[in-house]
C-alpha cells in the first residue's frame, strides 16, 4: 500500500487530533481547500484508512430581530430596568415610556416580565419582585453573537433557551450535515509502514518520454464520490418576482413611472384630499425630515385649487373639510408614505386618456418589526384613466394581474380607502396563511381629480407587493423577503 503526500498529511493530522475530526476543521489544518479534503478522505475511506460519517447537525444563529436585540437588549429586560429606574413599582403607561419601547414590543414585555417573575401587577401598577437574573436565553444570545454553533453542542438549559428563542423569531435553526472523519486501525498502521509516492492527476508526454510515469502514482477518481457543490450567482428571489411583476404590466400596456423617496405632504397627502390634521400626519404613521424641514410647492395655480377643495370643496360637489389650510404644512417633507404620490404626480403632467401607469415604489413607515409588518417595504401603485372607464374595469384588471401571477383564486369585497369611492380590497389565498388582503383599490374621487385637471374616471390600486410576494414565494414572514442567509437563498 502507498500513501500520497496530501494523504499522509490528512492522516498525521487525524492522529494529531486525536483521531476524529470534520472535514472543514481538517482542511483548515491541512491548508487546503474543503472540496480537496473531501476528496482525499473519501479516497482513504475506500481504502480502509479512515471512517466517513455523515451527521445531521442543526446550525442556531441569530435573526436580525435577535441581533438588535443583544445590541440593545431584550424587551422585558428593558422594561424591568426602567421600572427599577421608577422606584419598582410604577404603572405600565409610565414604564412604556421610560422604557422607549416601540408599539410592536410593548405587550411581549410586559408578557415575558411577568413570565419569568421579574415583576407582578398590582392592578394597574407594574411592581418589581427583584429577581431578575440573567437568564439562559440572555446568555445564548450573547454566545451567538460571537458566531453560529449547533443545537447539538449546546448544554442542556441553554438547548431549551433555544426553542423559546424560536418560537420568538429570535434565532434560526437549519439543518446542516456535518462530516466526520475518523481514523481506523488499517490507517494507523499505513503511517507506519506504507511508503510515500508522487500522485499525478494525468499523463502528459515528458512523463511518458523520461520514464517518470513508472516512479509516480496515476490518482485514482472515485465517481461515486458527492460531487463539490457548486452557487452560482443568481438575482434575489424578491428581486426576481418584482422583475415578474413589471414584465407583466408593461405587457399590460402599461407605462412605467418613479418619483422621489422624499415628498412634501402636498404630494403625499394634500393632493390625496387627506386632511391636514388626519392622523396619518403624526411622527407615529410617516417619518419628517429634520434637514431640510420645508420642500417647494408646483405650480400656484395647482396649489390654489388643491387648498380651496379642502378648505370647502370648491367645485367638486364636496363641502371639503371646514378648515383653514396651512401652506407651511403642506411644504413638510416626509418620507414617502404612499405610491399613490407618484400616480399623483403622473396625472398631473398627463391629464388627456388614455393613460396607463405602474410604478413599484419603495415606501416607509415607522412600523415595529414582525412577521407581518416592515418600516420599508413596496406599493405596487397604478392607474388607468380613460373615457368610460368603470368599476367593472377595475375589478377585471386586478383579476388578471392575479392570475398572471399564478394565484387563480380571487375574491373582493366592498372597502374603504381616503381617496377612493367606490373602494374594494381583492384577496388571494396564501398556502399558510389563508385569505389575505393584497389587492386594494378604487376609484379616485372628485376631490382628487378635478383639482389636477382630470375630467375622466381614473382607476386607482396600491397593491401590497411585498404579500403577494410572500404568498408567490411560499414563506410567511416579511422579513425574510429581504433576507441574506446564503443557505436559504441558495436552497431558494
Amino acid at each position: 500500500m502507498e500513501l500520497s503526500a496530501d494523504e499522509r498529511t490528512l492522516l498525521l493530522t487525524l492522529r494529531s487530533v486525536g483521531g476524529r475530526g470534520v472535514v472543514p476543521e481538517l482542511a483548515d489544518r491541512c491548508k487546503v481547500g474543503v472540496g480537496k479534503a473531501m476528496m482525499l478522505a473519501q479516497a482513504l475511506h475506500a481504502r480502509g484508512l479512515v471512517d466517513v460519517t455523515r451527521v445531521k447537525k442543526t446550525l442556531i444563529g441569530l435573526t436580525d430581530e435577535g441581533a438588535a436585540y443583544v445590541r440593545l437588549g431584550l424587551p422585558e429586560r428593558r422594561l424591568l430596568s426602567a421600572l427599577i429606574e421608577l422606584g419598582g413599582r410604577a404603572s405600565v403607561a409610565e414604564c412604556m415610556r421610560a422604557a422607549s419601547l416601540p408599539e410592536g414590543q410593548r405587550a411581549i414585555a410586559v408578557g415575558w416580565v411577568l413570565k419569568k417573575g421579574w415583576a407582578r401587577l398590582e392592578g394597574r401598577a407594574l411592581v418589581a419582585t427583584g429577581r431578575a437574573e440573567v437568564g439562559p436565553d440572555e446568555r445564548l444570545l450573547r454566545r451567538l453573537s460571537e458566531g453560529a454553533c449547533t443545537v447539538e453542542a449546546l448544554p442542556e438549559a441553554l438547548r431549551e433557551a433555544a426553542t423559546s428563542l424560536k418560537r420568538r423569531r429570535l434565532v434560526s435553526w437549519r439543518e446542516t450535515v456535518e462530516v466526520d472523519v475518523a481514523l481506523t486501525r488499517r490507517g494507523e498502521r499505513a503511517l507506519l509502514r506504507a511508503p510515500v509516492v508522487r500522485e499525478i492527476t494525468s499523463l502528459t508526454p515528458e512523463i511518458l518520454k523520461t520514464g517518470e510515469w513508472r516512479r509516480v502514482r496515476l490518482k485514482r477518481y472515485d465517481v461515486t464520490a458527492p460531487p463539490l457543490a457548486l452557487y452560482p450567482g443568481k438575482k434575489h428571489p424578491y428581486l426576481e418576482f418584482l422583475e415578474e411583476v413589471r414584465r407583466i404590466l408593461l405587457g399590460m400596456g402599461f407605462e412605467e413611472a418613479d418619483g422621489p423617496y422624499v415628498e412634501t405632504g402636498f404630494w403625499n397627502f394634500d393632493v390625496l384630499f387627506q386632511a391636514q390634521d388626519h392622523p396619518a400626519r403624526e411622527i407615529h404613521s410617516s417619518y419628517k425630515l429634520k434637514s431640510p424641514v420645508m420642500g417647494e410647492l408646483p405650480e400656484e395655480d395647482l396649489v390654489r385649487r388643491v387648498r380651496l377643495t379642502h378648505e370647502d370643496g370648491w367645485v367638486t360637489g364636496s363641502v371639503g373639510w371646514n378648515y383653514r389650510w396651512s401652506f407651511d404644512v403642506a411644504r413638510e417633507l416626509v418620507l414617502r408614505t404612499q405610491g399613490t404620490a407618484i400616480s399623483a404626480r403622473y396625472l398631473a403632467r398627463h391629464r388627456r386618456p388614455p393613460v396607463k401607469m405602474f410604478a413599484i415604489a419603495r415606501v416607509f413607515r415607522p412600523e415595529a418589526l414582525d412577521a407581518t409588518h416592515s418600516m420599508e417595504f413596496h406599493h405596487c401603485e397604478g392607474i388607468v384613466m380613460d373615457r368610460g372607464a368603470n368599476f367593472r374595469h377595475l375589478l377585471g384588471f386586478l383579476k388578471t394581474f392575479a392570475n398572471l401571477l399564478g394565484f387563480k383564486k380571487v375574491l373582493f369585497k366592498p372597502a374603504y380607502f381616503p381617496f377612493t369611492e367606490p373602494s374594494v380590497e381583492g384577496f388571494i389565498h396564501h398556502p399558510k396563511l389563508g385569505w389575505i388582503e393584497v389587492l386594494p383599490g378604487g376609484i379616485f374621487r372628485p376631490e382628487v381629480t378635478i383639482p389636477l385637471g382630470i375630467r375622466h374616471p381614473v382607476l386607482a390600486w396600491g397593491i401590497g407587493i411585498g404579500r403577494l410576494a410572500m404568498a408567490s414565494l411560499g414563506i410567511s414572514d416579511i422579513r425574510l423577503l429581504f433576507t441574506q442567509d446564503l443557505e436559504m437563498l441558495r436552497g431558494s
